[in-house]
């Protein structure tokens, strides 16, 4: 498993006793088998209106809401499911989630990987007063089969006592994460299972390229202390000082911790300089960033076709993108961006604005139909070449890193091409650009329900990646270590072995 510990998360590829897994799923059924729209009855005796919403954002998010939603709508009732994105796409591509009403996330692609598949109602625009888009992105879908209600950010959260300690400078930006001195002080969780990790992987890919971006990404897993099973656990991975800097969502960042009173923003550009926008998360000294090149996208909610309530569905959409649903994402315990311009006036000082923020690179336009066809294929080639290799990655990065600074100091030209083969094939994807947005080399792919077995085609994809990996980091630690035996002898540290 290499440094992953595949029983330690729920999942058919991660060792999930059969039991748990067989009453968890039946549970799952008989629920759904409810009459969703049936009348339940409030703590008044009034007869309620049921409204099922499957969701990943986490209770400490939906529950402000949804009390606020049945104070405001007394003979409506929020029955929400929690799952991550990625189980809850399986569940409704499976038909499991047969009953449902709306579907709220964060992650556009999940949205469109629905939409492709023809799940979602359309939906009608509400007058918000937001623009079409944030930073070149829009903010809901152009096709109206969903709408944004918050918008999200991706960065950096870090312990600054963590960081002082070890004597490490704070990152400003993805680059920086791949630097030598971050080895294993870096926590990430899996986009396998977060959609907002996937969003941050595929960010990268597409920003900087198919092939480069995965550079990026195999370089910076070198430097990984863990891959976590969800996105909370990166942040609390980051707070109980298990690892001193973490990938993360804005609002999991900026509310990890929070005080009772918002401290203000630092005042000073960096030291590296003016690269993130850096705020204070916590009194134990936890910070976040946005790296100069993020972007904002909105988190969303969708109305499911064949939802058996769509007129409750539509009342808690309106409640959501109204003044008072959108006041509501300014909570300390929410700390989320709200859709709606005029909710910053509400706002605290030193709150997040991405209205008034450059967003990176404006021209840059995240494509969510290429997210949405290659949404499995990412996933699965990051667990394959990621995921489960963490410990051999840590040492191949050690001693590649080790060999590129030895040679700045004492150069060789067989230690040099040594090093450069090294990288070259840690670097490696088995998967070309093309290929990648292919929609017929991903039509197999799927990540398959609970005690599901996987298609023979993913199985034997699976199979060549994992050889793959295998084969080219063997061969990235052969030449790393050979580049090292030259540079030390001609160092005088030792002989010929």
């Amino acid at each position: 498993m290499d440094g992953y510990k595949r029983d330690a998360i729920a999942g058919p590829r991660w060792g999930l006793r059969r039991g748990g897994r067989l009453v968890r799923r039946l549970a799952v059924v008989l629920l759904l088998l409810v009459p969703v729209a049936a009348a339940g009855r409030d703590l008044t005796g009034t007869e309620s209106e049921t409204i099922i919403v499957l969701t990943s954002f986490p209770a400490g998010f939906y529950e402000p809401v949804r009390e606020a939603f049945e104070r405001a709508h007394p003979d409506r009732h929020l029955r929400v499911i929690n799952t991550k994105t990625t189980a809850a796409i399986t569940r409704l591509q499976d038909r499991e989630g047969e009953g449902v009403d709306v579907f709220w996330a964060s992650a556009p692609d999940a949205f469109e990987v629905l939409k492709a598949a023809g799940l979602l109602s359309p939906i009608a625009s509400r007058p918000t007063g937001a623009p079409s888009t944030i930073g070149n992105q829009p903010v809901d879908d152009p096709d109206g089969t969903y709408l944004g209600f918050a918008l999200s950010g991706y960065g950096l959260v870090w312990d600054q006592s963590y960081l002082d300690r070890h004597g490490i400078a704070a990152p400003r930006g993805w680059e920086d994460l791949r630097r030598p001195g971050y080895a294993r002080h870096l926590g990430i969780t899996a986009p396998s299972r977060s959609g907002t990790m996937h969003l941050m992987v595929e960010t990268v890919l597409q920003l900087q390229g198919w092939e480069r971006g995965w550079a990026t990404w195999l370089e910076i897993a070198g430097n990984l202390a863990t891959v976590t099973a969800r996105s909370y656990g990166v942040v609390e991975g980051v707070a109980k000082g298990r690892f001193g800097i973490g990938l993360a969502i804005d609002f999991l960042g900026q509310t990890a911790g929070q005080s009772a009173e918002q401290r203000p923003a630092e005042q000073g550009p960096p030291e590296q300089g003016p690269e993130v926008e850096e705020k204070p998360v916590a009194a134990g000294g936890l910070r976040f960033a946005y790296p100069a090149d993020s972007v904002f996208l909105p988190a969303s909610v969708a109305i499911l076709r064949g939802a058996p309530n769509p007129a409750g569905a539509n009342v808690f959409v309106d409640f959501l993108l109204s003044q008072a649903g959108q006041r509501l994402m300014l909570r300390p315990d929410i700390g989320r961006l709200p859709v709606r311009p005029d909710s910053y006036a509400d706002a605290p000082a030193g709150y997040p604005n991405p209205y008034e923020r450059e967003t990176g690179d404006d021209l840059f336009l995240f494509d969510r139909g290429l997210s949405s066809r290659r949404y499995e294929l990412v996933n699965l080639l990051f667990d394959e070449l990621i995921t489960f290799r963490v410990k051999t990655l840590n040492r191949v990065w050690q001693l590649i890193h080790e060999g590129e600074t030895r040679l700045a100091a004492t150069p060789d030209p067989v230690a040099r091409d040594l090093l450069r083969a090294a990288r070259k094939a840690a670097t490696a994807v088995p998967v070309s650009a093309a290929q990648a947005a292919d929609p017929a080399f991903s039509a197999a792919l799927r990540r398959p329900a609970r005690g599901m077995p996987v298609s023979a085609r993913q199985g034997e994809l699976e199979a060549e990646w994992r050889r793959f990996s295998k084969d080219r980091l063997e061969a990235a630690l052969s030449a790393s270590e050979r580049a090292l035996v030259i540079l030390r002898v001609a160092a005088g540290e030792g002989g010929w072995p």
